[in-house]
């Protein structure tokens, strides 16, 4: 991507489960792609968007990383710099669907960690679950920007923690397209992947954006539940919730690669 820059993505999220029984839903969505440390920035020059404010549209530290207001900045350089890439990052975007009117919920945040030639080198993954739980996975990016990793944190209570997740990347541009699968006992249960095109961050597109969901946050959240109310009619039942790992980040020095 020549021209990297903090950006809206309108689009739609498909979420396909594959076993034991079969079942889709699509929606569609915005989101933001902002480099980390413009946050500040932007909401200066942005009258419908603050950064840890109320507004139209907003981004605050608590939802996200720890959760005690440590700066998004602060916390994903953090893990940048554990992280060790095979080349030094330069630039984090992140990736996520941004609080309107307050509301917010972030199934995952994804933050895209660039080298200084605007090489993709790193990716870190923030899963959140309905349960007011999060987990962060940091996975390096080899040649052919496929990722795998051993799935750590319980997210669907339909699904137990076990398995490896497949993340299916590609550098933002024009297009955005990242797809996430889960597989356990080898074979595929999950598959889910959002494709969106690229416009301007102003405030004309973001009252559009309002203007096209107005109600995001409600219809996100909403759908979870309403679909897993279908799901447990198919006959899935509850698996039981166990504690989250001990620690809330997992950083692999090397990328997986699927089995």
């Amino acid at each position: 991507m020549t021209d990297l820059v903090s950006c809206l993505y309108h689009g739609a999220v498909v979420h396909r489960r594959l076993a034991p029984v079969r079942h889709e839903l699509r929606y569609r969505v915005y989101n933001f792609f902002v480099d980390v440390d413009e946050l500040p920035i932007l909401s200066r020059r942005l009258r419908l968007f603050s950064y840890n404010g109320f507004n139209l549209f907003s981004i605050a530290d608590r939802k996200h990383g720890p959760g005690d207001g440590t700066s998004i900045s602060e916390h994903v350089w953090r893990i940048a710099r554990a992280a060790r890439p095979a080349a030094p990052v330069q630039r984090i975007f992140i990736f996520c669907y941004p609080r309107v009117l307050g509301m917010v919920f972030n199934p995952i945040t994804v933050y895209y960690c660039y080298d200084a030639a605007s090489r993709l080198v790193l990716m870190i993954y923030e899963v959140n679950n309905t349960f007011g739980e999060r987990h962060t996975y940091s996975l390096p990016l080899d040649g052919n920007l496929q990722q795998s990793c051993a799935k750590e944190f319980y997210v669907s209570p339909f699904n137990t923690v076990e398995g490896r997740y497949d993340f299916a990347v590609e550098p933002p541009g024009a297009e955005f397209r990242l797809g996430i699968g889960l597989r356990t006992g080898g074979s595929p249960c999950l598959k889910a992947w959002f494709s969106g095109t690229r416009m301007p961050l102003n405030d004309f597109n973001l009252l559009r954006s309002f203007l096209s969901l107005p109600v995001q946050p409600a219809t996100i959240l909403g759908g979870i539940h309403w679909e897993a109310a279908k799901l447990w009619l198919k006959g899935l039942r509850i698996k039981p919730r166990p504690k989250p790992p001990a620690s809330p980040t997992t950083i692999l020095s090397e990328p997986g690669s699927p089995e």
